[in-house]
């Protein structure tokens, strides 16, 4: 009976001790997935920006392909940002990342595969290349508010 009894001891000590190393460990990694899940976040909005910014070089070196490109990869990008990490950015931030979405696709549409020769004596910015550089730059800066605008991890 003794023997049995101090088993008995032996596995509710370990399964007590179990149950604490589960709860310790599941306290300790909450803040961890949290910081993990914000710094995910940021990633996912510098690298659509980054996209943007690329696109607007492309199209600033007159290299259409890679400018239509990058602005198509942008906008997948914040598509899928769109179905997974908006929700935790405040209502403000999700306003500003639509825009830039839509000024991206705006900008895709203009974005010609050929150059437009300038208009003799024209106001500036009335190439469709040059207004799509103004919507992907525009883009880009809400992408980089956005970006300010989320906590660090």
């Amino acid at each position: 009976m003794t023997r049995a009894r101090l088993w008995g001891y032996f596995a509710g000590t370990a399964a007590v001790a179990a149950l604490f190393g589960f709860l310790f460990g599941w306290y300790q990694a909450y803040p961890a997935q949290h910081s993990r899940d914000r710094a995910l976040l940021r990633l996912r909005v510098s690298e659509a920006r980054a996209r943007t910014l690329d696109a607007r070089i492309a199209l600033v070196r007159a290299n259409y392909g890679n400018a239509r490109e990058h602005t198509e990869e942008a906008i997948r990008l914040l598509e899928a940002f769109k179905s997974s990490g908006q929700r935790e950015l405040a209502q403000s931030e999700s306003a500003k990342v639509e825009r830039a979405q839509q000024l991206l696709k705006e900008s895709l549409g203009l974005a010609p595969t050929m150059p437009t020769p300038a208009a003799g004596g024209g106001a500036a910015g009335g190439r469709p290349e040059d207004q799509a550089e103004a919507r992907a730059l525009e883009a880009s800066n809400l992408l980089g508010e956005v970006y300010r605008a989320t906590p660090e991890p």
